[in-house]
């Protein structure tokens, strides 16, 4: 007796073709949408770690009134920035690298610096202002309350994590200082744009008011180690950041 034979029909050529599209379709949608929530969640991650540096600062000016004296009387770096059509002068104090890698290109590790574990990049927060002997003592109680909260290894702590590396701007909150020419070539292609903006580096300083002579409220700002102005802030992340980062 002969046994029937099955009717094994498989996918023709213009069904299977169909279904790639659709799923292509699919993925060009979705794909987009999951990365934007990648980049808000790193973006809001960054935004809590800002708060935490920033009202550790405020917690030990009011335990410590030298802190708040050096803190203040350090002679930084001004930027002129704005944030949501609002300009000021914020004056740069203390800096601490958000990547592995940004800190090799700093100035303090091949400086009169370099054998300072303090004054070095990579090496926890360091204060601008170097030659400021008084900085050391701040320094030291900066990095050691903050490696209490988020964790670290005291002067050892080799950087503080920067989830975001980049977000969008309108134009008129690009933070690049014009008058600052770097030559670096990785320099020069972050600059490019004025809607786009990169950030590597962690700094803390004070809204010092349109004439920068005030000494106002402590922020924090994510900041770029490339480019027009090397190691300036580019966008406020506490307190009161800007809607749209």
């Amino acid at each position: 007796m002969l046994k029937e034979k099955k009717n094994c029909k498989g996918f023709t050529l213009v069904e299977m073709i169909t279904v790639i599209s659709i799923i292509g379709v699919l993925a060009a949608i979705i794909i987009p949408s999951i990365l934007n929530y990648v980049h808000k969640a790193e973006r809001a991650a960054d935004k809590v770690t800002a708060r935490l540096i920033g009202t550790t600062i405020v917690n030990l000016m009011v335990e410590y009134p030298d802190f708040q004296a050096t803190f203040y009387q350090a002679k930084s770096m001004t930027w002129k920035v704005t944030i949501e059509g609002k300009s000021y002068v914020f004056r740069n104090v203390a800096r601490a690298d958000g990547s592995k890698s940004c800190h090799k290109s700093d100035h303090n590790e091949n400086g009169k610096d370099k054998d300072n574990p303090l004054k070095q990049s990579g090496k926890g927060w360091e204060f601008v202002d170097l030659n400021n002997s008084a900085s050391t003592e701040v320094t030291k109680k900066l990095n050691s309350r903050l490696d209490e909260i988020i964790g670290g290894d005291g002067v050892r702590n080799t950087y503080i994590p920067m989830r975001s590396t980049g977000y969008k701007h309108p134009a008129e909150d690009c933070n690049h200082d014009k008058d600052y020419s770097n030559s670096n070539k990785k320099g020069v292609e972050r600059c490019s744009s004025n809607t786009y903006s990169y950030t590597d580096k962690w700094i803390v300083g004070y809204d010092a008011g349109p004439k920068g002579k005030d000494k106002g409220q402590v922020e924090v700002w994510a900041g770029d180690s490339y480019g027009k102005g090397a190691n300036g802030p580019r966008v406020r992340l506490w307190p009161s950041p800007p809607s749209y980062y």
